[in-house]
């Protein structure tokens, strides 16, 4: 069974001057990851029409099943990404009714003026063709649409509300793919740095493909208590044993190079009679 694949874009000039770190994908990567969702890009765009319609563009060229932008649905003038996601399917901006009626129900119930300026209407204004996903904690309703085989979705950038939405309109989606999630195996490694790990772990590798093997040194190579957290994953179904078998063989090869290299540093007898 094929697994389905992913792409999120991220829209913000915050994000690309280091004023907001985008937890967003984040959060979003640990969904798809549960739910045996492979994410296979995460691009990060300035506020610009041409940057979001060349985003939008070359990733649905690639074809993932699900498309997710993130951020650029309210009401301000640097809020425009549904404009830009437009402008790449070629398709006209609406007033889309589903969504000025939730627009229109969030305002009544935050204030006693039902009045919809321009700017607010703005919010309800999708690509044609579009629908709008219900946002049970603020203003801006998601969106999404269909373009070939990718559904295109479109997610405040506010965390709450993007959580809020993706649980409730997104995760039935991933459900509904019935993916594989991947089995994990972690351990940590003392004493070791990753350059000495490296030929035991290039050997296991081959000894074992199809796994997927990804270290993460913590701390400084050379320190006191140098530490190595070693993750290697399957997507495969039924897959536990050999990531076992996999971690004891990395294990017995490690052994080997040490002892190897402890052989290695062994001085001779200059003893003379």
């Amino acid at each position: 069974m094929k697994t389905p694949t992913a792409e999120i874009i991220s829209v913000g000039n915050e994000l690309l001057i280091g004023h907001t770190l985008d937890t967003n994908s984040y959060w979003i990567a640990k969904r798809f990851t549960r739910f045996g969702w492979t994410l296979q890009r995460i691009t990060v765009l300035r506020d610009s029409l041409e940057a979001i319609k060349d985003g939008v563009t070359g990733a649905l060229r690639r074809q993932p099943d699900l498309l997710i932008t993130l951020g650029g649905l309210g009401p301000t003038h640097d809020d425009m990404t549904l404009k830009g996601v437009a402008l790449a399917l070629n398709k006209r901006l609406v007033l889309n009714a589903k969504a000025f009626a939730m627009v229109k129900t969030r305002y009544s119930a935050i204030e006693a003026s039902t009045g919809l300026t321009r700017f607010r209407r703005k919010m309800a204004t999708l690509p044609e063709g579009a629908q709008a996903l219900p946002n049970p904690i603020g203003t801006a309703p998601g969106v999404i649409i269909r373009v070939g085989a990718t559904r295109l979705v479109s997610l405040p950038g506010v965390p709450s509300e993007m959580k809020a939405i993706f649980t409730g309109s997104v995760i039935p989606m991933l459900r509904a793919s019935k993916g594989q999630a991947p089995e994990e195996v972690s351990i940590g490694l003392v004493g070791i740095i990753e350059s000495a790990l490296a030929p035991a772990l290039d050997r296991t590798r081959k000894a074992f493909p199809g796994l997927y093997f990804k270290s993460h040194p913590r701390g400084r190579e050379g320190g006191i208590r140098s530490l190595i957290q070693l993750h290697v994953y399957s997507v495969d179904p039924n897959s536990r044993a050999k990531l076992d078998n996999a971690i004891a063989y990395l294990l017995r090869e490690l052994s080997k190079s040490t002892l190897s290299r402890l052989k290695g540093q062994k001085k001779p007898d200059k003893t003379t009679h």
